[in-house]
This record gives structure tokens, sequence and C-alpha cells, in this order.
């Protein structure tokens, strides 16, 4: 009897190992919180924090580094992270991989035309439909509201999304014909926002996918510069089918119901043992896409603590999700 005893503990232990012990069991939420609109600071943080509840906010760095009212500052950031929230990059201006051109060998503008009358302002037909910035030998020009204003500026463009064309003025013209002139891809966005986040004092090693939108392209792209992606998908996450740069979430709208969110993740956490991630935005205001009411959330997180659901920030959640099988790489 011992010996059968001890045979099936070794067995036991063999498999725990073979499966990187609690990494092929979830049993977790994790809430997002993207833009990081000041209603996050004001109101999900405080209800969040009376119930002992951790969360995950996605900043744009480019605001939170140039000051917006409809979005937290430094020091409300910081108060998130010392209360034991996760600080993570939702990029740098919020653009998405279709709308900009995804990688450094698609940033320099061809075929630029200097404008009629003018030796130091050039024009040119921009092949996508946003602008994230244009730089000039990795100086950041000043974008302008209108191209009269470029004409007097240099260093300056102006972006008319009517037409798809780029006016600008660069502070050396010689740089035009050395390709020094180049529109920000999805890759730098990446990359600046991680850099930017670092320098206020948040060094963030989640992305959280603008808009929810994500390609194969920057998948493998974002291997080199963060640990882990959460991107959109409206599904729950559960070993072997959950890549650690593509982690699904769930989108919370304004017209769901606190029940339907509580059925959610009955579902996926409590019966299927799976990671469910949802995403929100806005809480206790009209502010930004889809927000949510206060009460939601303080009813959604009184059932969280009453049933003892675990709720953890993404990084919490890949360590435990991913254990050691899942090693990020390009990090240095």
């Amino acid at each position: 009897m011992r010996r059968f005893l001890f045979v099936c503990c070794l067995a036991a232990a063999l498999l725990t190992a073979w499966t990187g012990g609690d990494a092929a069991r979830a049993g977790m939420l994790s809430l997002t919180f993207d833009d990081g609109l000041v209603s996050v600071h004001a109101h999900a943080f405080p209800i969040l924090k009376k119930y002992g509840i951790p969360a995950t906010t996605g900043i744009i760095a480019a605001r939170l580094k140039n000051g917006d009212d409809d979005f937290m500052n430094v020091a409300q950031v910081r108060e998130l992270a010392q209360g034991g929230w996760e600080v993570a990059s939702h990029g740098l201006t919020h653009k998405r991989p279709v709308d900009i051109p995804e990688g450094y060998a698609q940033e320099p503008l061809k075929n630029c035309r200097r404008v009629k009358g003018s030796h130091d302002v050039f024009e040119v037909k921009y092949d996508y439909e946003d602008l994230a910035g244009l730089t000039e030998d990795g100086r950041r020009l000043k974008e302008l509201d209108n191209e009269k204003d470029v004409k007097n500026t240099p260093g300056s463009y102006h972006f008319d999304e009517l037409i798809g064309e780029v006016v600008f003025r660069p502070l050396d013209p010689d740089d035009v014909e050395d390709g020094s002139i180049r529109a920000v891809s999805y890759q730098r966005e990446m990359e600046e926002s991680r850099e930017v986040l670092a320098e206020l004092g948040f060094p963030a090693r989640t992305y959280i996918t603008p808009h929810n939108y994500w390609t194969t392209h920057m998948r493998d792209l974002s291997r080199s510069l963060y640990d882990q992606v959460v991107t959109g998908g409206d599904d729950g996450n559960f070993p072997g089918r959950t890549d650690r740069w593509w982690i699904k979430r769930h989108v919370v709208h304004t017209a769901d119901p606190v029940q339907a969110i509580i059925d959610l993740t009955q579902k996926v956490v409590m019966d299927q043992d799976g990671w469910l991630v949802l995403c929100l935005h806005g809480v206790g205001d009209d502010v930004g896409w889809e927000p949510w009411s206060a009460q939601n959330l303080e009813a959604l997180a009184v059932w969280l603590k009453k049933n003892g659901v675990e709720v953890v920030t993404i990084s919490e959640g890949v360590r435990r999700f991913f254990g050691d099988k899942s090693i990020p790489r390009g990090n240095g």
C-alpha cells in the first residue's frame, strides 16, 4: 500500500513538473482600463481599492507626458502604481498599425517635392490614413493646423487627411534628399511609448494594443519590446490555446449589465478554469469610449470578493498562466 501511494505521489510530481506547476491552471480574472482616463483615478481606483482588487491601466504615453485634463497626470498614475496597479503601455499616440507604416523599413517619405514658389517647404503624397508624426534625422517635427503656418515654421508639418498629403518644412532642406524625413511607424510607437513611460517612472513590460487591433507582424515585432501583449478577441484564455503576445480580452460595453459580466466570469474563470481579461475604459462619467458606471463596477467588485475570484494584474496573470514554459525573448 505504501509503495502504491509512493508511486502515485511520484507520478503526480512528475506531471506537475511536466506541465510547469500551476502554469496549466488559470481560474483568474484581470481588469484592464484603457487610455488612462482621469475617471479611472477618480472612480475605478477607490472602488477597487476598497475591496483589495488590483488592475492594469493602459497609458497613452504622449498624453501622459504632454498633459490633458481628460487623462491622468503623472502623480495620479503613480498613486495607482503604489496601490498595486500595473502600468502598461497603450501606445505613444494611440494609432492602429493598419493606419500608419508598420515598421522602420516603411518610414522614409519618398518622392518629396518642393512646394511651388518655396525653396524650404515640401509636399508628398502619403499612403496611409493616419500620421503619428514626422521625424527629421531622429528629431520630432511639430504638427501644425495648416499649411500657411508650416511655411513660416522650420521643423513643422501639416497632414491633410482629405487628400492624403503631407506638407512640411524641414530644419535642413538637405535632409529631404538623403531619406532623413520619416513618418512614425507602429514599431516606433511601441518602442517610444515604452521609453517615455520609463522616463516618467513607469517601466512598462505589458503592451495593450490600441483599438484592440493586432497583426501577426506586430506580434513578432513586440517580442523584442515587451514581455506580453494584450489585445481584443472577446474570448477567454486557456492553456495550450493562448499566445503570450496575443492575450485575448473581452470588451465591457456601456450597455452591458453587471449580471452579464458576472455570468461571463462564472463561465470562463470558475467553470472552465480559464483566465478572463476584461477591457474597460472610463468609469463614472461620459468621457471616453464605452464608459461603464461606477455602480456597475462596485457591484462587480462586491461579487468578485464574495465569491473569492482571484483577480490579478496582467503581469501576475502571465507569471501564473505560463509559468517557466514561455520565456520572454529579446529583452536584453
